[in-house]
C-alpha cells in the first residue's frame, strides 16, 4: 500500500537521475568550473616548473614556483584536504558567482526603471507550465508576477531541469542544489540529493577521505554543519530523504539529536504510522531503484558497506542527544518575510528579531527588520484621542519601547532605530519597522505621506564602539533628508553619541504637541493626540491574517451568538456571520478588535492585548486539495488598506470550498493529438454546444473520463442518464473545479443522430467529424464494445480506470447515493500516477508559500496606494528655500556667533546650518491635530503578557479543550 512517504522518495530519486542523463551537461559544466582558482594548491598549470624543482639536486636553493591564493579560502580552510577542500570552495564558488537567489523575478520589460532585485514586482498568483520552454524545462508550476511600475506581468518558471536552471541561474533552495547537484556530479563526486519534508533541500557528497558523507548546502555556502538546521534555523525537523540514482536512504538521524524524543516522532506519525514501516518503505523504495539502475555487484556491496557505517553512526549520536558543536546562525539565504514565514530565522524564531549573518537578498543586510504582522487597530470604536508613548529602556521588552493606546509596536534590532506609523485619521498602526542606522530611517519615511504621525526611539545596547559607529553612519548622511520631521533635531542626534534618542510628530507639519528628546539618559515621552473628527466616522473592514495566532485571547464568541457545539461545526462563513452578529448587539463588544479560529475549533474573541501577532506553528500546510487547518486570525483596520477580495463568503458546501488556488498542468499536447484541436462544449443551461480550444474545453481538469457510447445502443441509452446524474453531482456536490470532465466520443452512425443524442448530455464532446480520430482512440484504449468509460490522468494520460472497472463502479456508486459517487471519486484520484501526486503537492506547497509572501511583502495594491507616498518630481525641503531668505538669516546670526567666541570659519559653517534649519522647520505647519506632550521621569508600566508562539498556542488549546469537555 502506498504512503505519503512514497510519492516524497520517489520525487529526490527523480531529481538525482536527472543528473546522469545529460552527459554533455556535464562536460559542459565540468569545463566552465575555474579549478585553478578554486584550488591553485591542487592545480598547477607549470607542470614542468613542478617536476624542475623536485628533481633539482639543489632543491635546498631553488625557489618553488608560487601558488596563488583562492579567492575562496577560508581560515578554516585548514580542516579539510584534497577534494573535501574543492567541495568547501565550489560551495563558495556556486553560491557567490553561478545561482542568484530570486525573490521575485526582475520585471522581464527592459525599458523599465525597476530594481533587478525585482523588489517592485506583485505575486498574482500561479499557473502550470504553458510555453514549450517551460515544459521542456520541466516547470512544474510558474509564478506570475505584475510590475507595479510599468504594469507589465513576468513569470517565474520553477524549473526542473539541470539544463534550464544552467540557462536560468537563478532560483530559490529547489533550484540552487538541483544544479549544485549536477556540479558535484560534474566532478565526478557522488552525490545525494536530500529532500527535506519541512520544505527544504541540499545536498551530501561521498568524502572517500573521511568514510562518510558531508552534508552541503549551496544556498548558505557551507558544508559539514548538520546541526545548521534544528540547532541554528531552529526548524522542526521529521524526515530527510537521502537519493543517488541508483539508492535512497532515510538520512534524517544525522539532521537531528531528537529523533527518539515524543515531539519528534509524533511529527513522524503524519508520513509513516510507526517506524518499522517507515524502514520498510525505504527498504523496499531502495532495492527498487537498485534494480532499475542495473547496479553492478562491486556497487552494491559499496552502498552496502556505507549503509552499515552510516546506521552505526546514527545510533551513536542519537544516543548522546547532543551537537559536538555549536551553531547558533538563522538562515542566510532568502528575504526576511520569506524566513520568517518558514520559521527559519533561528533564535526559536522571533519574528521581531532579525538575523546577524548579512546576504544581499534579505532585508536584514538592507538594515530593516518587522513584525510577521504589521497593521493594528487598537479599539475601532468611538474614539476622539489617542496617546502615543515611547519609553526607550521598556522593562518589559523591547515591542513596549512605543505604544500607541496602550499597544506595545516597536519592531526591534540590536542598536537600531524602531519607526511606527500612526493613521492620523484612524489612529491605526500601519507600519512598524526597525533599522541599523539613520540613513535607512530616512530613505523609509521618504516614501510615507505627508501627514502621518510618526514614533522612532533608537537605543545603544552595549558598547561604545557600537555607539560610535551607529553616530558615523548618521554623520556621512544628508540629513536634509529630516527636513519633513517637524521638531526633529538631527543636529543633536549627530553632534555625539546618544544611548537614546525619542520623537513623536507628524510628517511635513510641526504640531505643537510635536515631542524630541536625545541624551544620555533615557526619559520616557508621551503625547496625548486629539483626531480632527471621531474614528467613527471612518470605514472598517475585518482583514485576514492567514497562519496567525494573536498574543493573548479574551474569550469565546457567547453562548447566546452561537452554542459551542455549533461553533465547532459552523463554515468560516458561518462564524463571521455570528461574530458581526455580536458586534452589533453586545455593548461590551466596544473593547473588541476581532476574532481568531480555525476548522473544528470555535471562535476566540481578541482585545488590544492581542498584539504583537505571531506565524502559528510553521508554515500553512495546505493539501492538493486545499484544505486549510491552520488559525486564521481576523482583525479590524482601515477599508483603505484591506484588499477588497479579503471577504469570507458562503458555500454551498465544504468540499467545493477547498478547490485549489492553482491552475492543473494538463497534458495539453498529448489530448489534443488524442481528441483534436477542438471540443464540443455547453456554457451553462445552454443546450446548443460551441466549439473551444482542447486545453481550454478540458482546462483544470484532475481527471478526464472518455465516454464511448452511441444512440442506436440500448445499453448506452441506459448508462447515459446515470452517467448524468454522476457528471452532476460530482459537479454540484464534490468538485466544480480540479475534478472530472466527460468527453463524449461517439459512434453514432449519423451528425444528425450524433446531434440529437449529445442534445441530452452535459458533457464536453469530440465534433463527429473526427471520426478517424474517434476510432483510433478506440483502438488505443482497447475498446471492444459501448458503452465504454475510459478514466485518464490529465497530468501524465496514463489510464486510471480500466472501462471495464469504471461502468460497473460508477452504477453500484449511482445507487448508493451521492456520498458512495464522493467516495468512488476520491478513490479514482488515489489512483493516479505518483509523480501526478507530487507534482500536485507540490503546486499546493508552493501556493501556499505564495500565500504566505503576499501576506508578509506584498499582494495588496490597495494598501500599498495607502501607505506609499506619491512621489513624481519632488526637491528636498533644502532645495526649495529661497537663497535671499537664508542669506539673510546667515548674516543675522553669524555676529552673534562670532561673539560666543566660534572662530569665524566655524560661525560661519554654524550659521549656514542654523538658517537652513530654521527655515526647513518654518516651511511645515502645524496642521489641525490638537494635543499636548510631556516627559515623564517616572512611568507605570502596563502588566506584561507573554507573547510567545507556545504560550499563546497553549492558551487557545487549553480553553478550545475546555469548551469541548463541556
Amino acid at each position: 500500500m502506498a504512503t505519503p512517504l512514497h510519492g516524497r522518495i520517489d520525487s529526490a530519486i527523480r531529481t538525482a537521475k536527472q543528473w546522469e542523463s545529460d552527459k554533455s551537461l556535464l562536460k559542459e559544466i565540468r569545463e566552465s568550473i575555474p579549478m585553478e582558482l578554486l584550488v591553485p594548491e591542487l592545480v598547477c598549470e607549470r607542470e614542468a616548473e613542478w617536476r624542475s624543482f623536485l628533481n633539482d639536486n639543489d632543491t635546498a636553493t631553488a625557489a618553488a614556483p608560487a601558488v596563488t591564493k583562492s579567492p575562496y579560502y577560508r581560515d578554516d580552510d585548514v580542516n579539510y584536504e584534497g577534494d573535501d577542500l574543492l567541495l568547501k570552495r565550489l560551495t563558495l564558488y556556486f553560491k557567490a558567482e553561478v545561482m542568484k537567489w530570486c525573490n521575485q523575478p526582475p520585471c522581464c520589460n527592459s525599458t523599465c526603471t525597476g530594481n533587478d532585485d525585482g523588489k517592485q514586482m506583485e505575486s498574482k498568483g500561479m499557473r502550470g507550465p504553458v510555453t514549450q520552454e517551460e515544459k521542456s524545462g520541466g516547470a512544474s508550476r510558474v509564478e506570475v508576477y505584475n510590475c507595479t511600475l510599468c504594469n507589465t506581468e513576468t513569470v517565474f518558471p520553477r524549473y526542473n531541469s539541470p539544463r534550464a536552471l544552467l540557462n536560468s541561474k537563478r532560483g530559490r533552495c529547489g533550484e540552487f542544489a538541483n544544479l549544485f547537484g549536477t556540479y558535484c556530479r560534474a566532478l565526478g563526486f557522488d552525490t545525494r540529493y536530500v529532500l527535506d519534508f519541512t520544505d527544504h533541500v541540499w545536498v551530501e557528497v561521498w568524502s572517500a577521505r573521511q568514510q562518510r558523507w558531508l552534508h552541503a548546502d549551496s544556498c548558505e555556502g557551507l558544508i559539514d554543519r548538520p546541526n545548521m538546521y534544528e540547532q541554528g534555523w531552529g526548524k522542526k525537523l521529521n524526515y530527510a530523504v537521502g537519493a543517488t540514482h541508483d539508492s535512497v536512504a532515510d538520512v534524517s538521524k544525522r539532521y537531528t539529536r531528537k529523533f527518539l524524543s515524543d515531539e519528534f516522532q509524533t511529527r513522524r506519525r503524519e508520513f509513516s504510522p510507526n517506524e518499522v514501516m517507515s524502514d520498510q518503505v525505504f527498504m523496499q523504495m531502495n532495492g527498487t531503484v537498485r534494480q532499475m539502475s542495473k547496479v553492478a555487484k562491486g556497487r552494491a556491496e559499496e552502498l552496502d558497506k556505507r549503509a552499515k557505517m552510516e546506521e552505526k553512526f546514527f545510533n551513536t549520536v542519537q544516543s548522546s542527544g547532543v551537537w559536538d558543536s555549536e551553531y547558533r546562525e538563522g538562515r542566510i539565504s532568502g528575504s526576511l518575510a520569506w524566513k520568517a514565514a518558514r520559521r527559519e530565522l533561528g533564535e526559536d524564531n522571533d519574528t521581531s528579531k532579525t538575523d546577524e549573518k548579512k546576504d544581499g537578498n534579505d532585508k536584514a543586510s538592507e538594515g530593516e527588520t518587522s513584525f510577521w504582522v504589521e497593521s493594528f487597530l487598537p479599539s475601532p470604536r468611538c474614539q476622539n484621542d489617542m496617546t502615543i508613548v515611547v519609553r526607550p529602556e521598556a522593562t518589559e521588552g523591547k515591542s513596549w519601547s512605543i505604544q500607541v493606546n496602550g499597544v506595545p509596536c516597536a519592531a526591534t534590532l540590536s542598536n537600531g532605530v524602531a519607526v511606527v506609523i500612526v493613521d492620523e485619521l484612524t489612529g491605526c498602526i500601519l507600519q512598524s519597522k526597525a533599522f541599523v542606522d539613520w540613513s535607512s530611517v530616512a530613505s523609509f519615511l521618504d516614501t510615507v505621506p505627508d501627514g502621518r504621525i510618526v514614533a522612532l526611539c533608537s537605543f545603544a545596547d552595549d558598547e561604545e564602539e557600537e555607539k560610535k559607529e551607529s553616530t558615523n553612519k548618521i554623520n556621512c548622511f544628508d540629513s536634509s533628508k529630516f527636513g519633513r520631521l517637524g521638531g526633529f533635531d538631527y543636529d543633536k542626534v549627530t553632534s555625539s553619541p546618544k544611548d537614546f534618542v525619542s520623537f513623536i510628530g507628524r510628517l511635513a507639519l510641526h504640531p505643537t504637541w510635536s515631542s524630541f528628546h536625545a541624551s544620555s539618559e533615557s526619559s520616557s515621552m508621551e503625547v496625548s493626540i486629539q483626531f480632527d473628527k471621531p474614528t467613527s466616522s471612518t470605514a472598517y473592514k475585518l482583514r485576514s491574517e492567514k497562519n496567525t495566532v494573536p498574543a493573548v485571547v479574551y474569550s469565546r464568541l457567547p453562548d447566546y451568538i452561537m452554542p459551542l457545539n455549533t461553533q465547532l461545526l459552523a463554515s468560516n462563513y458561518q462564524k463571521r456571520v455570528a461574530f458581526e452578529a455580536y458586534m452589533e448587539k453586545d455593548f461590551n463588544s466596544s473593547s473588541i478588535v476581532g476574532y481568531t479560529t480555525r476548522s473544528d475549533a470555535p471562535v476566540y474573541l481578541i482585545q488590544n492585548s492581542a498584539f504583537p501577532f505571531r506565524t502559528a506553528n510553521g508554515p500553512t500546510q495546505a493539501n492538493a486539495e486545499g484544505d486549510d487547518s491552520s488559525w486564521t486570525t481576523y482583525h479590524y483596520l482601515p477599508d483603505a488598506i484591506v484588499p477588497d477580495d479579503d471577504v469570507v463568503e458562503e458555500q454551498n458546501n465544504s468540499k467545493n470550498s477547498g478547490t485549489p488556488n492553482f491552475d492543473i498542468p494538463i497534458a495539453d499536447d498529448y489530448f489534443m493529438g488524442l481528441l483534436g484541436s477542438q471540443l464540443l462544449v455547453k456554457n451553462g443551461n445552454s443546450s446548443t454546444p460551441t466549439l473551444l480550444d482542447t486545453p481550454n474545453a478540458l482546462t483544470n481538469s484532475r481527471l478526464i473520463a472518455l465516454y464511448f457510447s452511441a444512440s442506436w445502443c440500448g445499453p448506452c441509452r441506459g448508462f447515459t442518464p446515470m452517467l448524468i446524474e454522476f457528471h452532476n453531482v460530482l459537479k454540484e456536490e464534490v468538485a466544480s473545479s480540479h475534478g472530472l470532465e466527460i468527453v463524449f466520443v461517439s459512434s453514432d452512425r449519423s451528425d444528425a443522430e450524433f446531434q440529437q443524442y449529445y442534445k441530452k448530455m452535459p458533457f464536453k464532446a469530440m465534433p463527429f467529424s473526427q471520426r478517424e480520430l474517434a476510432q483510433r482512440a478506440k483502438s488505443l484504449f482497447g475498446v471492444r464494445g459501448i458503452p465504454s468509460l475510459v478514466i485518464i490522468d490529465s497530468l501524465s494520460g496514463r489510464i486510471v480506470v480500466s472501462p471495464d472497472e469504471s461502468r460497473r463502479e460508477v452504477h453500484q456508486a449511482c445507487q448508493y447515493g451521492e456520498k458512495a459517487i464522493e467516495r468512488l471519486f476520491h478513490s479514482w484520484l488515489d489512483k493516479v500516477p505518483e509523480e501526478s501526486k507530487s507534482m500536485l503537492d507540490i503546486l499546493a506547497l508552493s501556493c501556499a508559500e505564495a500565500d504566505e509572501t503576499a501576506k508578509t511583502g506584498g499582494g495588496n495594491a490597495k494598501a500599498e496606494t495607502y501607505l506609499k507616498r506619491s512621489i513624481e518630481t519632488e526637491a528636498t525641503v533644502s532645495s526649495q528655500l529661497s537663497k535671499d531668505d537664508i542669506a539673510a538669516r546667515v548674516k543675522e546670526l553669524f555676529p552673534q556667533l562670532v561673539a560666543q567666541g566660534l572662530a569665524p570659519n566655524e560661525a560661519a559653517a554654524e550659521a549656514i546650518k542654523q538658517a537652513t534649519l530654521q527655515q526647513s522647520d518654518s516651511k511645515l505647519d502645524s496642521g489641525h491635530m490638537g494635543g499636548e506632550s510631556k516627559i515623564v521621569t517616572h512611568y507605570d508600566p502596563p502588566v506584561k503578557t507573554d507573547m510567545s508562539v507556545a504560550t499563546t498556542a497553549d492558551n487557545i488549546y487549553r480553553m478550545n479543550s475546555d469548551d469541548k469537555d463541556k
